[in-house]
């Protein structure tokens, strides 16, 4: 009688291991664990790395590196509201939040570069 219901168990747990790996259970399983959360903390830790390498090419290859910079440039897609909507938002842009400031001597004067300094800053702006 313990055969049968080992052997039970067993097909049971293999027919929800096939599921998942085929992408059956796993899309389901993946819709359910994916937040919002999750998706602001990447792009936060993203957008602190692009802002430390921003600084880094800033120092070393002038001021015209901090437009093209990943910082400035890179969207981000996420679900704020959590229904399903994905907003496109920037480093800056609130939940992200993470703000990158700067600054560069030069023989005129030393440049200070913040976000507002992005070539898409304003368009962004003009949006929310």
């Amino acid at each position: 009688m313990n055969t049968i219901v080992y052997v039970a168990i067993a097909l049971l747990v293999l027919v929800l291991l096939v599921a998942f790996t085929t992408g059956g259970l796993g899309k389901l399983f993946g819709q359910v664990s994916k937040t919002g959360l999750d998706d602001i903390d990447a792009a936060q830790s993203q957008c602190s790395s692009f802002c430390a390498t921003t600084k880094t090419q800033v120092s070393t290859q002038g001021t015209n590196a901090w437009q093209s910079s990943q910082y400035c440039r890179k969207d981000f897609s996420i679900d704020v509201t959590g229904t399903g909507d994905e907003e496109i938002l920037k480093c800056w842009q609130d939940p992200i939040l993470v703000n990158c400031k700067t600054s560069k001597s030069t023989p005129s004067g030393t440049v200070q570069l913040t976000e507002q300094d992005c070539p898409t800053y304003f368009e962004s702006q003009s949006e929310n």
